[in-house]
């Protein structure tokens, strides 16, 4: 019987003879430089160079008989493993050729594993390659490029420490400072055009995986400057691969903005866009607009500069398709129109660009690519029906329509009031479009009532583009948007919306969880949005408890710790460079990050005016709490308690703007809010008040000339005029009082014989709290004077004004108070610790040291110990100026939180990384000294988020973390100190060589020293 073949022999049996031999030689000739060093690892440790060729060779011929699918077998792959070692070592040679024979295996061995890179330890030899980029040797430099850019763009999905690791070995290696001076001394001609292709292809690769690397690039001047130049380079593939480059760079918000003030690079991006170039290369401008446009601000910077022909690159990206007789996109086209939507996503916000889109045509633009070229293929009636739309939807390419849909929306939200389309005789094609959404809409609709599937790309977009054109400030797309929508689903609208209100139901009581399907959740509660705007179908949505429904819903997002963006959802906006930004701060969409909770407050408040639900009968309970003290709706409690924490806790402003137009109804008119509840308390301060209002009946208010300067300085006469008072009732000049000399007294304004009494106490109660309740007869004369001071947010939710997309949220700030408008005001002088930075001339006194210009009574609001101080009738409470023992940077955040109700904050992005340990340092000593202060002055929210900022640096970067122990010990903030100790215990040996504890006490050094036995021990327990 013939013995069974051993494990070895089988898996030699795979693989040919020829294969074999070749294997045989390969291992003999690395059996002559592989060892086994002392940890018996395998390394290369011969620097023979007439070894180290012969290996090379035999290499080399090994690679050449392996395939793809070979490259699997377990045999193959230990060879792999032991050529890795090889090279690693190789590497280091100094001989320029075996170098440059070395560095062109490597490339030939990465291609031919492809894929399977990340299953072999890669660390050694990344390190390896990237120290021969800084060679002037042009042929190892590239060909290392080459390698160590497959090896980092096949890596895989590892784990993120493994990816620290890698970046901790390129930063190491200077890899990034090394690739940016290759790009600066490049010069065309001169070096060849590869050496620049893969040099940028790696540094792109570098910026897209690891955010740390962007820092050294934006800012670095001189690449900056060179880079710009390459743009205008004739040759294609290096501004390809420059666009690229700058794309991944525009990923860190700094690098953005940084790119956003090139005059000269703005427009030259822009018209790479035209016709005249390869669409390769407009593509990547396509992108890197779309990067540089991911804020409000970046759009608003970039059409500022290039709005017509920015608009008109995008819009002839779009449709230039057309100028052939094609019917659809051409599929060489598809990626360019693909693109150009996504840039054109830019009219999410508001702008002069719509009117450039609309100039260019682009409805017809977006018909065509939605039906196909309409010159071409169908002879174009005025009216196509429901069914004839469908199809020819249907027909065209589906994957643009998402974005076809989402750029309608957001033009119809961006309109004005007046707009009107262009039509071509009888023909709109605005009209078409509007009749195509609200076809595909209803069309779904129609199937979701009879359970079945519609296409799950276009679900979401299309409804909420439908949303968008009947809630458009625009009279006309509005008005044929609802008449569409009414006429096409009046056959069948009562029974889609039980189905759809049992449907929502179900989420409302729990049975079926919200996120469960958070897709049709959210289109469902679109499509009844959309169903809510019109009247006719009010009564059957309240009959079928509609209201109690979405107030369910309501409190089930509100009390979740799980929430629904947009982009979870949208197939569309899903891109592998959302996930890649870094320093961008919040830019969150108008919805929020919860859409749930969004459609439900929007759908909420189309309904909230119908309902049995509003009174007027609701007062204010501890300065917050609204109760109704007749009709007892507990349902209606609960809602306005709902509504009240969202304008309390979410960041975005789109529910708390729909949030507060449906306490509107309520008669609650603002939000409650921390600093307004502070400032609350000067409405009845009169011993601080400087102004005092007269009325024609002889009433009078007095009141606060800074509060009014920041919240309604239309109450005010100009500043001009209080200025050119020659002397005040007790004969004192001004000008004089405003310098902190003589006695103030209250200038005297009148008011209008028209201004009602009611209504200004009204007006002055919502100026000084940010809310207010509004019922009965006080309604009228209160829109009125509204109106007249300027209070644009008081205003519309008194008219219960329709809200417009994009409307900023309701918010209340100071700020104002700071500018010049506010320093007639000023009688108090806060004097910072004198510092070795220069300060600025100041205009309002001769003081030379740190010092800010402020208000009493925003302080006594602000701080208890300062009410007190002031009131007291000691020396100090007449002084004009009060001496506050922290530095000019902690003073000016000291400031802003007493005007703002916000402490500034460190963000620990790739700026703050990247500063040198005094800056550092000199950030987080301010935040050190106003934990300090906040003890004495009894500041607690200030001491609260003054600590929480320190620790978070502690956290985030630990090269000042002894210099800020050291600092928090000396003013005694001991909790600080424990968080720093926390945070380097595990450095304790490093920190103990260095000599760095010379410089703490004793007290501090056994906190130290005890911290780290207590985490060697916790070490030592983990891994026992």
């Amino acid at each position: 019987m013939t013995p069974p073949k051993t494990g070895k022999e089988e898996k030699k049996r795979e693989l040919s003879d020829h294969v074999l031999t070749l294997r045989n030689r390969l291992h003999e000739a690395l059996s002559l430089g592989i060892k086994l060093d002392g940890n018996k690892l395998k390394k290369w440790q011969c620097t023979d160079a007439g070894i180290q060729s012969h290996v090379l060779k035999t290499m080399s011929a090994f690679i050449a008989s392996v395939s793809l699918a070979l490259s699997q077998h377990p045999l193959i792959k230990e060879s792999i493993s032991d050529m890795l070692v090889a090279l690693v070592g190789i590497l280091q040679s100094e001989n320029e050729g075996i170098l440059s024979r070395a560095a062109d295996l490597t490339v030939k061995l990465f291609c031919s594993i492809r894929t399977s890179i990340s299953q072999y330890p890669m660390l050694e030899v990344i390190i390896s390659l990237s120290r021969l980029l800084s060679l002037y040797q042009l042929p190892v430099a590239t060909s290392c490029a080459i390698a160590l850019n497959y090896i980092l763009t096949h890596l895989g999905n590892l784990r993120s420490t493994i990816r620290k690791e890698i970046w901790e070995a390129l930063d190491k290696n200077n890899t990034v400072g090394s690739l940016a001076r290759a790009l600066q001394d490049y010069v065309d001609g001169v070096y060849p055009l590869e050496y620049f292709t893969e040099m940028v292809a790696l540094l792109r690769t570098i910026l897209w995986w690891w955010p740390l690397s962007r820092y050294y690039i934006w800012n670095n001047n001189t690449l900056m400057d060179k880079l710009e130049g390459n743009c205008a380079s004739a040759n294609t593939l290096v501004v390809t691969g420059v666009l690229k480059l700058l794309s991944a760079l525009a990923l860190c918000g700094h690098g953005a903005m940084k790119l956003l003030e090139s005059t000269d690079l703005l427009p030259r991006i822009v018209q790479i866009m035209g016709e005249s170039h390869p669409v390769s290369v407009r593509v990547e401008a396509l992108i890197l607009c779309q990067h540089l446009m991911r804020s409000a601000k970046g759009c608003t910077r970039l059409t500022m500069l290039c709005c017509e022909p920015l608009v008109q690159g995008v819009t002839k990206a779009m449709g230039g398709w057309r100028s052939s007789s094609s019917r659809r996109v051409p599929a060489d086209q598809m990626p360019l129109v693909i693109e150009a939507c996504r840039t054109a996503l830019m009219t999410r916000w508001a702008g002069d660009h719509h009117h450039c889109f609309w100039v260019h045509e682009i409805d017809q633009i977006l018909l065509n690519i939605l039906i196909g070229n309409c010159a071409s293929t169908y002879p174009m009636p005025p009216v196509f029906s429901s069914k004839e739309l469908l199809a020819m939807v249907a027909d065209n390419c589906s994957d643009t329509h998402p974005y076809v849909w989402d750029i309608l929306g957001y033009l119809a939200a961006n309109s004005e009031e007046d707009f009107h389309p262009r039509t071509t005789g009888e023909f709109c094609h605005l009209d078409i479009l509007l009749s195509c959404a609200c076809s595909v809409v209803t069309d779904m609709m129609q199937r979701g009532c009879s359970s079945l599937t519609s296409h799950m790309s276009e679900l979401e977009p299309v409804s909420r583009s439908v949303l968008l054109m009947v809630l458009s400030p625009c009279k006309y797309i509005a008005s044929r948007a609802r008449y569409n929508l009414s006429e096409m689903v009046r056959p069948f609208g009562d029974i889609y919306l039980r189905f759809l209100l049992s449907s929502l139901q179900l989420n409302a009581t729990g049975d079926v969880p919200i996120v469960s399907d958070s897709l049709h959740t959210t289109t469902n509660l679109i499509n009844l949005a959309c169903m809510s705007t019109l009247s006719q179908y009010h009564k059957l949505i309240l009959k079928n408890k509609g209201i109690k429904i979405l107030s369910a819903i309501i409190k089930r997002c509100i009390n979740s710790d799980i929430h629904v963006s947009r982009s979870n959802i949208a197939s569309h906006l899903q891109s592998a460079s959302n996930w890649k930004t870094c320093c961008w701060g919040h830019l969150g969409d108008w919805e929020g990050n919860d859409i749930l909770l969004f459609y439900s407050l929007l759908s909420l408040s189309q309904l909230i005016g119908s309902s049995n639900l509003v009174c007027d009968h609701y007062q204010k309970v501890s300065g917050e709490i609204i109760v109704c003290t007749r009709c007892g709706h507990s349902e209606a409690q609960d809602l306005i308690d709902s509504l009240q924490y969202i304008l309390r806790n979410t960041l975005s402003s789109g529910p708390r703007c729909y949030a507060a137009y449906i306490l509107s109804f309520f008669g609650i008119c603002g939000f409650s809010n921390k600093l307004g509840r502070k400032i609350e308390r000067a409405f009845n301060e009169h011993e601080l008040a400087d102004l005092e209002l007269l009325l024609f009946n002889g009433q009078s208010f007095n009141v606060h000339g800074v509060i009014l300067v920041a919240r309604c300085p239309h109450l005010l006469p100009p500043i001009e005029s209080l200025l050119k008072e020659k002397k005040m009732d007790d004969g004192y000049n001004i000008e004089e009082v405003i310098r902190g000399h003589g006695r103030r007294s209250r200038l005297k304004v009148r008011m209008s014989n028209r201004v009602d009494s009611g209504a200004l106490c009204k007006i002055l109660e919502y100026v000084y709290t940010g809310f207010i309740l509004v019922n009965g007869e006080i309604v009228r004369p209160l829109k009125l004077l509204a109106k007249y001071c300027g209070l644009k947010s008081l205003s519309d939710m008194l008219h219960r004004k329709q809200l417009k997309w994009g409307t900023v949220g309701p918010d209340y700030d100071l700020s104002g108070a700071l500018d010049l408008a506010g320093n007639p005001f000023s009688d108090i002088i806060l004097k910072a610790k004198i510092s070795e930075r220069a300060m600025p001339n100041c205009n309002l006194c001769q003081l030379t040291s740190p010092h800010m210009h402020a208000h009493k009574i925003i302080l006594c609001s602000n701080c208890d110990y300062l009410r007190a101080l002031f009131q007291s009738g000691m020396h100090d409470s007449f002084s004009e100026v009060i001496e506050v023992p922290i530095g000019w940077e902690a003073l000016s955040k000291l400031i802003t939180w007493f005007y703002s109700g916000q402490l500034p904050k460190v963000n620990p992005d790739c700026r703050w990384i990247n500063m040198n340990k005094e800056q550092q340092l000199s950030e987080v000593q301010a935040y050190i000294e106003l934990s300090s202060l906040a003890e004495y002055w009894c500041l607690e929210e200030v001491g609260e988020e003054s600590s929480k900022v320190v620790i978070l640096c502690l956290q985030s970067d630990q090269k000042v973390s002894v210099e800020i122990i050291h600092y928090a010990a000396n003013l005694s903030q001991w909790k600080l100190v424990e968080a720093g100790v926390s945070s380097v215990a595990h450095l304790y040996p490093k920190i103990r060589d260095a000599g760095e504890l010379d410089n703490l006490c004793e007290e501090v050094v056994d906190m130290l020293r005890a911290e780290y036995v207590r985490y060697s021990q916790e070490q030592a327990y983990r891994s026992g």
